[in-house]
Order: structure tokens, then sequence, then C-alpha cells
């Protein structure tokens, strides 16, 4: 488990507990409240029937006093007429009252439903709580509960309440038996759903703003969070963002006593542009993703992986050793080069790696900068590589330097040289076309190598401006020619890129009104190894157009009959290679150049030979029916003024050849 991850585990746990404060703090509430109603239903009920016995039994008083009196009291003479009777069968039905009893003003009891009339002698005895009632003019209500055995609760009310005549004086009491049972139930469960949901609405009515206010906390917490991770981490890859890496590694660098010796690589995808192209780019950030896994799988916990922007990566390791890195580096290279396969699209990818080992004298800009001149170093030693850093990079990254500023000065100035080599008939050693060749020369007049400032101008982008530039200007020089003699140019793979060469050319041709038809391009099989669409379609294009294509170089890369039928090409150029063999092993040479030639012828092709130098290369050629010869024998390049000289003469190099 790596150290982002307890960090977020950590902080889940406290917003975890963070959340729970207010939910047990809720739940309190919740049950305060939920007690307090059930207290207060209890209080209720009991209040309520109290209240509803105390009012019908006044009014089950008053109307059997009100009945009583119209046939004559049974509280002033002890007898009981016929139709006290009456009133008395009827009272038992009246207000739930199952037993009665009447008292007079002092306190005896004078009549009840089950015993009758009672003795009027004065020998009854005195209910004192009946006599408080006549005196006092007060009821007496008590309520008795009692639980079934089938678990039903009865409620019975025994209650005393005064009887008055029809002038409102005090006469007697009656005390009732009533059974409250039914009305009890009925408030009691009326209550109960009240007490079921009043607590229910309490918590919602706290819980709506408890949860808004938490959601908005954690949305707050969780953005606060994820403003924290994307400051110190790249948002696609999950390694250290640019600012936090170079931070990191000033620290580390900062702190030498603890790390003497820190290792730094400088690592970047090979072709990464390529890929992203051909694929998408929602394929190029998962093979992004994918990268630096297998850079974070493959350090120690106390290393750092920095992704620096694009397809560039920066791993520091502290307490490194050469053993370290080498060991380290191999098993990048190791599971990079593996198949890598996203949504039914698998690819081949690499990486390359620049390593280097800091002292206690470097600083970090000064280690990055030297790891960073071995990944150019590994790039140029074709990929896929990891190198280690030398003092003599620093030369040659001056002299690189020097070049590429050299070159934008000449491609702002139009200071390129173009030189002219021609391409001659074997028959009559005539000159049927030029090749056109792009020379410089630094600011003390000295030629740079096309072999060191073309591979510059196309990992700089150069290319596609010198391209287009030295393509019109060798036209210029081209349309003073005769109508007979072709132009050829070499292409760049870069060119092929953006995917417009084939309007671009255009241009050109319509600009200066020149024939697609004495246009030849040369393009090397290295353009074809991507086999990619965009790349066939402007081959396509340019064919399309009237131009020729000429595949230069043929084989010397990855040549094969696919290629050949694929593209169509209109001509083969033999590398000179093939007659620097001849020197040594004529018989073998011999056979591979009379093999080259009559393929192309068989696919319908024209046959250049490059490299022709002597006489006794002109003596093997001449029996193999080559088309074109191009060497020194016939013409070393030459500038335009030249070129044109030569084919104003005509025949050049026709009796050198002889």
């Amino acid at each position: 488990m790596d150290a982002s991850t307890l960090f977020t585990n950590g902080e889940t746990s406290s917003s975890l507990r963070k959340c729970a404060v207010p939910l047990l703090v809720l739940v309190a509430f919740t049950g305060a409240i939920t007690l307090g109603v059930h207290l207060l239903i209890d209080w209720a009920v009991g209040e309520t029937i109290n209240k509803q016995a105390e009012m019908d039994a006044m009014n089950w008083a008053e109307e059997f006093n009100t009945r009583s009196t119209g046939s004559g009291s049974i509280l002033s003479d002890g007898a009981l007429t016929a139709g006290q009777q009456s009133v008395i069968d009827s009272a038992i039905n009246f207000g739930n009252v199952y037993a009665f009893i009447v008292y007079d003003a002092e306190g005896r009891a004078v009549y009840s439903n089950d015993y009758g009339l009672f003795d009027m002698s004065g020998n009854q005895p005195v209910n004192d709580t009946a006599l408080n009632v006549v005196t006092s003019g007060q009821s007496s209500i008590d309520v008795v509960q009692k639980e079934s055995p089938n678990g039903t609760v009865n409620v019975f009310v025994d209650a005393l309440v005064l009887i008055k005549d029809p002038s409102g004086a005090a006469i007697g009491a009656v005390q009732l038996y009533l059974d409250k049972s039914e009305a009890a139930a009925f408030y009691t469960k009326f209550l109960d759903w009240i007490g079921l949901l009043l607590p229910i609405l309490s918590a919602i009515i706290y819980l709506v703003p408890s949860i808004a206010f938490i959601m908005k906390r954690e949305q707050a917490y969780t953005r606060t969070k994820r403003v924290n991770h994307l400051s110190r981490f790249d948002a696609l890859t999950g390694a250290l963002n640019r600012h936090t890496m170079s931070s990191e590694c000033k620290a580390r660098f900062a702190d030498r006593e603890k790390s003497k010796v820190i290792g730094v690589f400088f690592m970047d995808v090979d072709k990464f542009k390529n890929i992203n192209d051909s694929n998408g780019h929602e394929f190029g950030d998962a093979y992004l993703k994918h990268i630096a896994s297998i850079l974070i799988n493959n350090v120690r916990g106390t290393d750092l992986v920095g992704r620096m922007g694009g397809d560039e990566f920066v791993i520091a390791f502290p307490d490194a050793t050469a053993e370290l890195l080498t060991s380290i580096g191999e098993r990048i290279l190791e599971e990079a080069s593996k198949p890598f396969e996203y949504k039914g699209t698998t690819i081949q990818g690499s990486i390359s790696i620049g390593s280097h080992l800091a002292d206690v004298t470097e600083s970090g800009p000064e280690a990055l900068h030297a790891a960073d001149l071995a990944l150019y170093h590994a790039k140029t030693n074709g990929r896929n590589n990891m190198q280690f850093y030398f003092h003599e990079l620093d030369t040659a990254m001056i002299r690189r330097c020097a070049v590429e500023a050299r070159m934008r000065e000449a491609l702002q100035n139009d200071e390129f040289d173009i030189h002219f080599q021609p391409l001659s008939n074997p028959a009559d050693a005539s000159i049927v076309g030029f090749e056109a060749l792009l020379r410089l020369n630094d600011a003390q007049g000295t030629p740079i190598s096309p072999t060191e400032f073309i591979p510059i101008a196309e990992e700089t982008g150069m290319i596609q401006a010198i391209g287009i530039q030295t393509l019109e200007r060798a036209i210029v020089a081209a349309k003073s020619w005769p109508d007979h003699i072709f132009l050829s140019v070499n292409l760049s793979p870069a060119q092929f890129q953006r995917g417009d060469l084939v309007s671009e050319i255009e241009d050109v041709l319509t600009r200066q009104d020149f024939p697609a038809s004495r246009l030849e391009l040369e393009v090397t099989e290295s353009l074809l190894m991507a086999d990619e669409e965009r790349v066939s379609a402007q081959l396509v294009g340019l064919k399309r157009i009237g131009i020729s294509i000429a595949m230069d170089d043929f084989g010397t890369g990855y040549s094969s009959l696919g290629y050949l039928w694929k593209y169509d090409f209109d001509k083969l150029k033999i590398d000179r290679v093939f007659l620097e063999g001849f020197e040594f092993d004529s018989t073998k040479y011999r056979e591979i150049i009379e093999t080259i030639v009559t393929l192309g012828h068989k696919m319908g092709m024209q046959v250049t030979i490059e490299g022709v130098e002597s006489h006794d290369h002109t003596e093997m050629l001449r029996e193999l029916d080559c088309d074109q010869y191009q060497g020194f024998l016939f013409g070393k390049p030459m500038p335009a003024e030249k070129a044109l000289e030569a084919v104003t003469v005509g025949q050049l190099g026709k009796t050198s050849a002889a």
C-alpha cells in the first residue's frame, strides 16, 4: 500500500468520525422526544378520561336528579315510586354507568342499583367522601386501569358528584361507576399515532438540515481534498505533478546528509505522437497511465516518480547506486516493451531512459539536465534503451544547440543551399534528371553534414518549413532546365505527420507553374514502417496529381514486396552500399543487384543505382540493364548555376563514363 492510499484511508476514517457526531446527537434527540411524547400521552390520556368521567358523571347525576324529582325524591321520603323505579332502570343504560349509589345530604347511602333502598332511620354509616362532596360542592373522580388476561387495558371510573334540588341547593351525592375502556382505547390509539408521528416528524425536521449540513461539509471537504490531491499529483497518471516533483527534488538535493548520492531517470515514451495520432487521445491517455503504473510499481517506497508534462517522466532515487539504476531501468524497459491492449487495440511501444548519478556537488537542475542529455543520447541510439550520462554529452549538446540556432537563422534568412546531383542515362551518359540535396554551413562557412542537421530539423519540427522552402527553391532552379529533365526531391517522414503534404506541394507547383510530371519525390522505407493510413492516403494523392514516387535506399531498411505492391512506386533506388560491397565480393553483390533490378522491372518500376564511382561499376551494371546511374563518376552535387551549365552543355560525364 502506498502513502497516498494510507492518506486517503485516514481521511475517510476521520470523515466518518465527524459524521458520527451529528448522527449520535440526532439519535439522542429523537429518543428524548419519543420518551417525552410517551409521558405526555400517558398524562393526556389520564386527564382526558378524568374530565370526561367527571362530565359524564355530572350529566348523569343532573339527568337522574331532574327525572327523578318529577315523581318525588327518594332523598326526601325514602320511598321509591313507580316513576322513580323507571328512571333508575333507564339510568343504567345511560352514559356507560354500570352501577351507582345515591347518598343523602349527610353522606348516608339511600339507594344503590344493586341493593335497592337502604334503611332511612339514620343507622347507615356516613361516607366521608360523599359528605365532603356535598359540603364542598367539589366532585371526586378516581380512574382505575386494570389489565385483562388477554393483554387489553380496561379503564374504570369511580365518580362522586353533587345532587342539587331545583333551587340549586345541595341535597346529596351520587357515586357512579363508569366503564371508560372503549373511550380510553380510542384516545390511547389516537395519541399513540401522534406519539409515533411526532418524533418522526421532529427527527425529519432536524434530520433534513442536518443531512444538508453534513453533505455540504462533506462536499467542501471532498473539494478541498481533491484540490490538495491535484496540487500534488498528476490527474491523469497519479504520479507527482511537475511542481510537486520539482519541490520534492529540491528538498532532497538540499538535504544531502541523508542522501549523498541521488540517482535520476529522465524518460519519455518513444514515438508517443504517432501513438496518439494513430489511435486517438483516449488510447494515448490510457497508455500514459500504463507507463506510469510500470514506473510506480518498479521503484522503492522512498523514490519519487513524477510526470513533467506530455510523455515525459522523472524518477529520483535517494541513496542510489549505478547497479540499482541499471536493475530498475532494465525492468522498466522490459515491461514497457510488452504489448499493451486497450479496447481491442494492441500496440508494442517502448520508452527511452536517460540516467545519472548526482554527487554532492550537483544541484537538482544540474542533475536533471545531465539525465536529459543522457535521454537524448538514448534516443539517438535507436530508442528503447537506457544511457548513463557522460561528460562528452555536454559538448554534444552544445554542438546541437549551436546547429539548431544556425538552422533557425538560415530558415529565417533563406540561407540553406541546394546542390544538385545528376542522374544519367546508362546508354549515353546524358543527364535525365537531378536530385536536390540540402546543404548548410555554419557561421564560419564550415559545412554541417545533413546527417547532423536533418534529424534536428525533424525533432524540432522545422522540417515542415525547410522541406517546402527547399522544394520551391529547387523548382525555381529546375524551371530553367530543358523540359525533359526531371527534378528529384527527398521527403522526410516527419513531413507526412500533419496530413497536408499533398495540398502544400500542389500549391507550390501551381504557384511556380511547374508540371507535376517533371517532379519525383523520394521516400525512405522508414516512412512505411508505421503503415499508417494517412501516409498511404498522401502517397496516393501525390501520384494522383502526376508526381512520381521513388523508394530511396532500397535494400537497407525493412523492404518487403508488400510495401512495393501497396504503394505502387514508380522507381527503386538501390542504395550505394551494394556497390561498395561489390569491391569486396563482386560475385555475391552482383547477384544481389541483379535480383533487385529484375524485381523492380517485373513490378513495372524503373531502377536507379546509387554510388556509381568507377568504370568497373559501369562495366558490371551495363549487363544488368539499370535505367539510371547516380554517382561521382557522372557528377558530384553542384550548385544550381553549375547544374544549369551541365544541362546546357549536355551529356555530362559521357566521356569519362566511356
